[in-house]
């Protein structure tokens, strides 16, 4: 059976992130993410708060950038919460969107390098958990070479939602190792009473996933130069909702779930004949109580 996750972020109060992160442990959610962004709070410190609150699901913490942690740190992070709370923690380990980053100073340094240093930092992060055998580390990948890259790992997820994408993915990568899992991690609303077209969270997240992947991808899939305008725009001015109107609702429908939950259940096997093992609805589906709740009531569905 397919795994199902749900995306947490740190902006909501710590109060109100306990709330959801027990109604999903209740609702069986398999794995409940905590994500991480540059210059907020620490994601691993608000694990501990929610292994304290909850007994079934497993948490992920992530995606980590080792351009921000260094792999020593996220080691000890890791550690210290195996140690504390048991072996229920997954770690999601990638580059990190690059103008979130640059937004704190941080830059991808040499481009040609970046795989492989996210595939050295993956490989000496996971050996050293290696003695709590049941600590997963993941790759967050979009491109062909993370992807081909990500066997180093016990599973890749991808950043996206088109059948089309998933598929020629699942192909570059090739043989799998054993118990590696294919993942999507991709922005998501399903369940809710508004069309997808009608609310800006869910296009906003779509867009923020479509102008931050690489341009070979872009082409690949003729969306390049339907892309560029809203590129050189977020260039000048940054994320904006005039920018994110400039994308035609075709191209944000790529790279995001949403909609009623018949249709993604019926999505979701697709992904499953396709070769998918788990799908983790991200933002803004547990960006509230609501979100949370519509997703457990579509896993009682399925």
């Amino acid at each position: 059976m397919m795994e199902w996750g749900i995306a947490l972020n740190l902006r909501e109060p710590v109060s109100e992130i306990i709330e959801k992160s027990m109604i999903a442990d209740k609702g069986k959610i398999e794995t409940i993410w905590i994500t991480d962004f540059p210059a907020t709070r620490l994601s691993p410190v608000l694990a501990s708060a929610v292994a304290e609150r909850t007994e079934k699901s497993r948490i992920g913490i992530g995606l980590l950038s080792p351009l921000i942690y260094s792999s020593s740190h996220i080691i000890q992070m890791m550690t210290t919460l195996i140690e504390t709370y048991g072996e229920r923690f997954d770690l999601l380990i990638g580059p990190g969107d690059r103008t979130r980053l640059k937004e704190i100073g941080v830059s991808y340094g040499d481009v040609s390098t970046i795989v492989t240093r996210i595939r050295d930092s993956v490989t000496s992060i996971r050996e050293s958990l290696l003695e709590y055998n049941d600590c997963k580390v993941f790759v967050g990948a979009q491109g062909s070479k993370m992807i081909e890259a990500s066997t180093c790992s016990d599973g890749v997820l991808l950043n996206y939602s088109d059948s089309e994408m998933i598929e020629w993915a699942i192909t570059t990568l090739g043989k799998r190792p054993q118990g590696f899992k294919i993942g999507i991690f991709s922005p998501s609303l399903i369940g809710s009473s508004k069309k997808c077209d009608e609310y800006f969270g869910i296009k906003a997240s779509a867009a923020i996933v479509a102008l931050g992947l690489n341009p070979s991808i872009l082409r690949r899939f003729g969306l390049k130069d339907k892309l560029q305008p809203a590129i050189d725009k977020m260039k000048e001015n940054g994320l904006t909702q005039d920018l994110v109107e400039m994308i035609d609702q075709e191209i944000l429908d790529r790279f995001s779930l949403c909609g009623d939950i018949e249709a993604n259940i019926d999505q979701l096997e697709n992904y499953k004949q396709m070769g998918v093992d788990m799908v983790v609805y991200g933002p803004p589906q547990g960006a509230s109580l609501i979100g949370v709740k519509q997703l457990v009531n579509a896993i009682g569905r399925r």
